[in-house]
């Protein structure tokens, strides 16, 4: 199931996140401040719950449906997080052997500061959000994975639970965001919205159950006039007056998964102008890659564009803006090389192998049924 327009915000989201790590690595200095884009991982969040919910909530009735969900989900995101932690490491041990075998020392020590050995294991195994406190450290775009797997589980606990039941399942959706909100607002670390820790995973809880409730709403035909496509061009306004409101006012974040909820559900039939322009094939193939170009991102951020952006400062050392915009252009142009590459090699093969999985534990039930069945008829007999 695709729904072409919320595929290409994902897209235009993940594309947000790049220039918001370029910005923050120093090499966009002549704009102004993208700090508010970070947005765009509560906006993923809410998008994430209302797709997740639209395909799965009404499978989700037992624990084997459990386990396939897990399965494919796992399938879907654990390849290419693996891969690139995996790529990390190689860039890290092969900085250690030069610095072994010739002395000689990069401006970055090998395995030093934001590539602490000591951290690889629990974001290989997506524990990188059960902990206080805001470091990041590998590839840390990867937090938001990390808080989505466990989002999925109580997820999955909730569907089963309301199996046959959506009015239950709204209701238990909107509580638990009602409560991730006010978490978040008390929250005693003093980052709320901006949290990347244990309290990440309460922000990822509050913008995916909001995009459960918002497809609840949508499911029983509720606020019909904000999903007839009139509406797509006032909540993406709105969600660009979100942006631009938490540039100067931080507290304005946590209006954002209200916000994303609208615009997330004005979106979701597919009829306005926004959706036909989202459902061109450049945008459709930017919302296809989007979790390789949020994965793959600060790997060139973090490798490839310091040197870029040194040769390009020896070659044009006054021009500053057109120097950054020249840096800002090559290196979206690696990305999208980049994640196609992910995509096509590892993402992909990943997800076919997660259904053949999935199928498996299928036919393993379907066959199990058909016994408990034949051994029923037997007793009867």
């Amino acid at each position: 199931m695709r729904m072409k327009a919320l595929d290409g915000w994902r897209g235009i989201g993940a594309l947000a996140v790049c220039f918001i790590h370029l910005q923050l690595n120093g090499y966009l200095t002549s704009v102004p401040s993208l700090d508010s884009w970070t947005l765009a991982v509560d906006f993923f969040f809410v998008l994430s719950g209302f797709v997740i919910a639209r395909v799965y909530a009404d499978e989700l009735a037992d624990g084997e449906r459990v386990a396939i969900f897990a399965v494919r989900r796992l399938g879907r995101l654990w390849p290419l997080h693996l891969s690139m932690l995996a790529l990390f490491i190689v860039v890290e041990l092969a900085k250690l052997a030069l610095q072994r075998e010739t002395g000689f020392s990069s401006e970055h020590a090998a395995f030093a500061a934001a590539r602490n050995p000591s951290d690889i294991l629990p974001i290989a195994l997506f524990l990188q959000t059960v902990r206080l406190g805001p470091e990041l450290t590998w590839n840390f775009p990867s937090w938001s994975i990390s808080a989505e797997i466990w989002t999925y589980a109580v997820f999955a606990l909730v569907a089963v639970r309301t199996a046959g039941r959506p009015d239950r399942r709204m209701v238990v959706a909107g509580v638990i965001a009602l409560a991730a909100w006010l978490i978040l607002v008390v929250d005693i670390t003093g980052r709320g919205m901006i949290s990347t820790d244990v309290f990440g995973i309460v922000r990822c809880l509050l913008g995916f159950f909001s995009g459960v409730l918002a497809e609840c709403l949508h499911r029983r035909g509720s606020f019909r006039s904000l999903a007839d496509g009139r509406a797509e061009i006032p909540m993406a306004l709105a969600g660009i007056g979100l942006v631009w409101a938490t540039a100067s006012l931080p507290e304005a974040r946590y209006f954002a998964p209200l916000v994303f909820l609208a615009l997330v559900f004005a979106h979701a039939d597919d009829r306005g102008l926004l959706s036909r322009f989202m459902a061109t094939w450049p945008v459709q193939w930017l919302g296809r890659l989007s979790y390789s170009i949020y994965l793959t991102h600060l790997f060139l951020v973090a490798y490839v564009v310091p040197r870029l952006s040194q040769t390009i400062d020896r070659l044009m050392p006054d021009a500053v803006a057109t120097r950054e915009g020249l840096v800002a252009a090559i290196y979206i142009a690696l990305v999208m090389a980049f994640s196609l590459a992910t995509w096509r090699f590892i993402e992909l093969p990943g997800q076919r192998l997660a259904a053949a999985i999935a199928g498996r534990i299928r036919q393993s039930q379907t066959l199990s049924s058909k016994y408990s069945r034949s051994q029923l008829e037997i007793t009867r007999l």
